[in-house]
């Protein structure tokens, strides 16, 4: 997917999370990679998330087999640009180690 066409669908989710009297200020948020490919290098993209300073885990495969790689953001203020900026980087920094992106969610209070 184009970085302009996953912004457009975050702005539309985030849009709809917003419009929730719920919506915490600040959360962590949890960015989740398929690899695009059989050379995906789970390991290089741990060690540069890692290093960025996110937390990293490996979700177990689901019925289909796909095995996901999360990772998950300190609590950050809870806007779209901050939420963008997170997830432009990490998708940026996944694409060089072969993982696409699949999503995240978001915890807080």
């Amino acid at each position: 997917m184009e970085l302009k066409e996953q912004r457009a669908e975050t702005e539309a989710a985030f849009a709809e999370m917003a419009a929730d009297p719920d919506m915490p200020a600040r959360a962590s948020l949890v960015f989740a990679f398929l690899p695009a490919d059989a050379d995906a290098d789970w390991d290089a993209l741990t060690e540069a998330a890692e290093a960025a300073g996110y937390e990293v885990a490996w979700a177990e495969p689901d019925e289909d087999g796909t095995a996901v790689l999360e990772i998950a953001t300190d609590e950050i203020a809870l806007t779209l640009d901050a939420l963008w900026a997170e997830e432009e980087r990490l998708t940026l920094m996944a694409a060089v180690h072969g993982f696409e992106a699949d999503g995240w969610a978001v915890f807080g209070d």
